[in-house]
C-alpha cells in the first residue's frame, strides 16, 4: 500500500472497486464506491460504498448490495 492510499483527504471516484479489511477478525468486504465527498465535520473524504461480501461479482449480482458509509482512509482500492 502506498502512502497515497492512507491519506485522509483521498478522493475515491465513484465506480472504483474497494476493499474494507475487517480488523479484529479474518476476512474483508469488497464493494464499489457509489459517491465520495469532502466532509468538513471529519476533515476528510467520506464515501458511500455498495458492498457485495468477499468479492465483487462479474455481471449482475445475485443479491442486492448493501450500502454503508466509510471514510476514504478506511478503504483500499482494488
Amino acid at each position: 500500500m502506498s502512502t497515497d492510499d492512507v491519506r485522509p483527504d483521498r478522493f475515491i471516484a465513484p465506480g472504483t472497486p474497494v476493499r474494507l479489511t475487517c480488523h479484529g477478525k479474518e476476512g474483508h468486504e469488497d464493494g464499489v464506491v457509489v459517491h465520495c465527498w469532502w466532509d468538513e465535520e471529519i476533515a476528510s473524504y467520506d464515501c458511500y460504498v455498495a458492498f457485495f461480501g468477499d468479492r465483487i461479482p462479474a455481471g449482475r449480482p445475485g443479491q442486492i448490495p448493501y450500502v454503508l458509509r466509510y471514510a476514504s482512509v478506511s478503504l483500499s482500492e482494488i
